[in-house]
């Protein structure tokens, strides 16, 4: 037994070490700054986004505000998909202020010194990581899109309509049945070791969206294998079941683009 703890030892050392070399590579980014943002619990951020009343998006002094403003205009057509102005669900609004959802973005990642910090501090919130290097960058697929699906996936759907959207199998969910079908019927295989099956069920949901919606960008890999509405529909009709029902609203009009006209539905602190 010495010998494991010699190594747990050794590999706690390393990650310590590891952390405080990210965080000396980022002193500014990571520290509190002399204009924190006022609606941050934290002083790392000097800037944010509030969408809706619902989800707020802080970034560091190394997020270009062109950067967060893109991740808030995405977050806003995620909720007002048809673009008429108006959140497209009050009840999931309701569910997303309840369970406080916040998107953190960094420049290109955060330390693991830094995480300490955000996770105390965001204590009872659902919290999303974001980098302004993978958000609008035209050598790379826009990732602001699906982490922010992520997010209102998480705090909103999940909660709101837990037998339908629920990642754990233990609830038995619609949605936990369809992922597990298309997994064992060759639809989609997702095989990073570092994502359970909620995990898998959540990445599912995202790129069975993007099958719907016709972002073919976010299907460039074997993960899907179902790549078209209509694949959908032959394959596992249930998908389109869930998207399409009357029961709650889900985003089924548009792809976020982040060219989002309604201002109105968007606050903007420290961005002056």
């Amino acid at each position: 037994m010495k010998w494991i703890k010699k190594i747990l030892i050794a590999i706690l050392v390393l990650l310590v070490a590891g952390f405080a070399y990210l965080q000396l590579t980022n002193p500014d980014e990571f520290k509190n700054q002399e204009n924190p943002v006022s609606n941050s619990p934290i002083g790392m951020f000097d800037k944010s986004a509030v969408i809706f009343d619902a989800i707020t998006i802080y970034g560091t002094n190394g997020v270009p505000k062109e950067k967060l403003q893109h991740a808030a205009k995405v977050t806003a057509q995620w909720l007002d998909n048809d673009e008429n102005g108006q959140i497209d669900d009050l009840k999931l609004q309701e569910t997303l202020i309840k369970n406080n959802p916040v998107v953190i973005m960094s420049k290109d990642g955060f330390s693991g010194m830094a995480m300490v910090k955000i996770m105390a501090s965001f204590s009872g919130h659902s919290l999303q990581d974001l980098s302004a290097e993978e958000t609008n960058n035209p050598e790379r697929r826009d990732a602001s899109q699906e982490e922010i699906h992520h997010i209102i996936m998480n705090a909103g759907f999940q909660k709101m309509v837990p037998k339908v959207f629920s990642d754990q199998e233990s609830d038995g969910s619609t949605l936990y049945k369809i992922w597990k079908y298309a997994n064992d019927n060759g639809y989609y295989a997702y095989d990073d070791p570092t994502c359970d099956d909620a995990c898998k069920t959540t990445e599912f949901v995202y790129l069975a969206t993007a099958a719907y919606l016709d972002s073919q960008v976010d299907l460039f890999s074997d993960e899907m294998r179902l790549k078209t509405r209509d694949a959908l529909r032959e394959k596992i009709p249930e998908i389109l079941e869930i998207f399409e029902s009357n029961a709650y609203v889900y985003p089924i009009h548009i792809w976020p683009n982040g060219r989002y006209e309604h201002t109105k539905n968007i606050q903007y602190f420290g961005m002056d």
